[in-house]
This record gives structure tokens, sequence and C-alpha cells, in this order.
């Protein structure tokens, strides 16, 4: 196994700032930085006449850039080499890669946990009042260094896994527009008040937990993520150490229809119908419970239906609440909107349709998932020399090219 070079950054990139006059008459498209070298955040643009700053810094393709103020969080990434026009404040240095560093390699480096914790320790102090990372600094850090094929090897490798999770991603966002426009075909009927079909809303319960991941076969109590737009994730749970102030009735089970009663606006009354529940999980006490009468409505109806864009628009208008972060709904309000409810035999055809592709999306997710543990286990792997890619591989690419 060959031998990887440790160099300091210095040695293999360069402070390059290109700072450039703000007009008044200009217009510039902004951009900032994600934590966990996620990429680069498109802002909107400003004219040069609405901002203080004197200069900005263009940033250009392919060019490593990072913040100074939020360093410690990872927000550090390498520019796409088809970025057009695009500038940030000074708080945003770049640099640019010498001959021996691929910037294809190194925006795989800023996606590392290794690469932040360097730059959070670079960067003292506590909240607000953290130091900015100078570059100069900045290019104090060490990596390891392969040769020039051995970047490009692992660059191509990497680049047919995050192709098939782009493959695997729009496949799942196809799903669900399917699924989307699958629950807005309800079947004609005419509307009633959820409360005339629902035989009661059960409360959960507040407790104070540690927020830990739940240990296998004890107790638990799920967290408003669980209850998601018309899925249901059952690992979306906190351990709960002592469920004394529980009763059987706060248990969760297979097939109970569940809505969030507090969330943000976006997510309040979200609907999911639970599944695969382990035994002893808890409902908090802002997840409700929703008990329709299933001689007249199927809960499984109500779930796809209450999902769908309409009849989520109609839960979000009956929230109410002073913060713009968090809204309440409560159950009259909610008990008061109207929904068709058809026929026994016209709601499970509707099930029927929506289960088929909502399946199909539960089983699109596991498989991104999967492939995105691959995708890091398999970086962590290469850069850390515990596997390498033969040298035969760059000869197979010229013999296919």
């Amino acid at each position: 196994m060959a031998e990887w070079e440790r160099v300091r950054l210095g040695e293999v990139i360069a402070l390059d700032v290109d700072a450039v006059p703000v007009t008044a008459t200009t217009s510039y498209d902004i951009v900032g930085v994600l934590n966990r070298g996620r990429g680069l955040l498109f802002r909107d643009p400003i004219a040069g006449d609405e901002t203080s700053y004197k200069t900005l810094n263009r940033i250009r393709p392919n060019q490593i850039v990072y913040s100074r103020l939020k360093a410690f969080e990872g927000a550090i990434t390498v520019a796409p080499n088809d970025l057009g026009k695009a500038y940030a404040s000074q708080e945003f240095p770049t640099f640019t890669c010498g001959e021996r560093m691929l910037p294809d390699y190194f925006r795989l480096l800023t996606t590392k946990k290794q690469l932040w914790e360097q730059l959070q320790a670079l960067s003292t102090g506590m909240g607000g009042r953290r130091e900015r990372v100078k570059p100069a600094d900045f290019l104090t850090i060490e990596v390891a260094l392969p040769s020039l094929s051995e970047q490009r090897r692992i660059v191509d490798v990497m680049a047919a896994v995050d192709a098939q999770i782009a493959v695997l991603t729009e496949e799942i966002e196809a799903a669900a527009r399917t699924l989307s426009a699958l629950r807005a075909d309800v079947p004609e009927s005419d509307d009633v008040p959820i409360a005339s079909v629902v035989d009661g809303i059960d409360s959960g319960k507040s407790v104070q937990t540690k927020g830990e991941a739940p240990a296998q076969g004890k107790a638990r109590v799920l967290k408003l993520s669980a209850v998601q737009l018309g899925h249901f994730d059952a690992n979306e749970a906190k351990r709960l150490d002592d469920h004394s102030g529980y009763a059987q009735a706060h248990l969760v089970n297979d097939g109970d229809l569940l809505i969030t009663r507090s969330n943000t606006p976006e997510r309040v009354g979200y609907v999911a119908v639970a599944f695969d529940v382990p035994p002893d999980t808890y409902l908090p006490d802002l997840i409700w419970r929703i008990r329709p009468d299933e001689s007249r409505c199927l809960a499984t109806y109500l779930g796809h239906l209450l999902s769908a864009a309409e009849f989520r628009a109609r839960i979000a208008s009956s929230a109410s609440g002073t913060s713009k972060s968090m809204q309440k709904i409560n159950k009259k309000n909610f008990g008061a909107l109207k929904v068709p409810v058809p026929a026994i035999a016209d709601q499970e055809a509707y099930v029927a349709k929506c289960d088929a592709m909502a399946d199909a999306l539960r089983v699109g997710h596991s498989e991104l998932s999967h492939l995105r543990f691959l995708r890091s286990a398999l970086l962590s792997s290469l850069l850390n020399q515990e596997i390498e890619i033969p040298e035969s591989y760059d000869a197979l690419l010229e013999e296919v090219s």
C-alpha cells in the first residue's frame, strides 16, 4: 500500500481572494456555506445600494471557501465546478488548490468529521464569543495526501456512488409526487365534520427524558418526528427510564392513527398510522391518538386523506399560536373540519392505491438510507487507507473510455 504524505494545507493550497468593489447599480448573487460540509447556501441576490459592504469576495468554481465565524460547525466546502457568478462577504475567504491537490478530492475531505474537529480546535471561545478562524491558521491544518492518481481513483469511485444516490433520490421524489396525486384523488362524497366519524381523541402525557436513544426491550416515548407527512417512524423515540406516570391508555399500538398537536407551522397536524411499534412505546403530550368509528371511517383512510395537500392546508389554517415557530391545534377546531367520507368499499379502494405507493416510498427511503451509510463507510475506509483502489483501475478506465 502506497504511503501517503502528511502535509500542511499551506503546502498544497493558497489563499486566493478576489475582492470586488460593490457598485450601487449592480445586483450580486450571494452565497453562504452550510455546516458539516454540505455545500454552498444560495441566498437571495442583493443590489449594491442595499448593502453596507464596500467589497464582496467573488467565489469562483472549484475554490475552497469557509465561514470564518462558523468554521467550528464545519462550514467549509469546495465551490461546484459549474458555479456561475457568486459572491460572499469578507467573512468567507477563498483558496485555490495547487498542482498536488484535486479540488474534487478536497471536497470529500470537507465532508468528514476529522476536518470539522480541526476547524473547531482553531476556533476558541463559546457560542457567539467564538473567535473567527483566520486563513493563516486554517493553512496550518495537516492532512494526509495521496498521490494525484490515488486522489482521482477515490474521487471517481465516490462519484459513482453519488450518482446512484442521485438516481435513487430522483426515484423517491417521483414516488412522493405520485403519492401526493393519489391522495388528492379522493372518492366523491358529502363532507362531514371529523368529529362525526371519530369516537374520541386521546391525549399523551408530558414527561421529562434525557433525550437518549431507547434500549432494546426497554420503555420508550415517541418524539414528534415519529409522525411525519403520512408516514410513521417508530425509531424516532427517546428512552423512558421512569414510565410510572403513564397508564395503559398511553401505549401506542399498531394501527393507531396519530396526529402532531403542536409543531412548526409546516408540520403541525401531521397525521400517520402507526406500524411496527415496539412494546412499551408511549404517547407524548404533543401527539394525539385519533379513534375513528371504523364502521364509518377507516383509520387508514383518514391517514392518507389528512395528508393530502388540501386537507393539510385546512388543518394548518385551524391551528393557533402567537409564535411563528410553533403552532397548536385544538380538538374542537380539528373536529369541526369537514372531510369527505365515502362508503367503506370506496375508502378501501382509495387506501389500497395510496398504500401501494407509500410502501414503494418506504422501500426507497430504506434503500437510500443504506446507500448513504455505505457511502460514509466507504469514504472513511478510503481516506483512512483501510482499503485501496488498485492502480489497475486506471488502466481499466483507459480501456473503456
